[in-house]
């Protein structure tokens, strides 16, 4: 696997309001849009790169893969990656899967940490 940029970092919140309303008028990033009602992201500047907030969910309680940030490496395919890092034993905590704007998959680091192997469908990446 040779990650092409990092797509997005993401922070998990538990008011998704509140923090969308810091992010966007404390800190003047440019709102981006929303997923639904529990994810929300953010421009950085004039790159591809995304701040998302992720709502706090009631599977998160005692999960360490879900809780506080995580970062979303960019890579040419999803499915690909998840195999060649699953066959070197890497947790996989998220099976590959489609969104509206992209494909991914998560893998957790050694101490837990959350990684989303990540591919917009626009072919972008970093």
């Amino acid at each position: 696997m040779k990650p092409r940029g990092v797509d997005f970092f993401c922070f998990t919140v538990s008011d998704i309001g509140k923090s969308a309303d810091f992010y966007e008028n404390t800190l003047g990033l440019t709102l981006s849009g929303w997923i639904g009602s529990g994810w929300v992201e953010f421009s950085v500047g004039d790159t591809p790169t995304v701040l998302a907030l992720r709502a706090t969910r009631e599977d998160d309680a005692g999960n360490a893969d879900h809780r506080g940030g995580a970062v979303a490496l960019a890579v040419d395919d999803v499915r690909q990656a998840v195999e060649e890092l699953r066959g070197q034993g890497v947790n996989v905590v998220l099976e590959p899967g489609e969104q509206a704007t992209c494909h991914a998959a998560a893998i957790a680091d050694p101490d837990g940490n959350l990684i989303l192997l990540h591919r917009r469908k626009d072919g972008t990446a970093g």
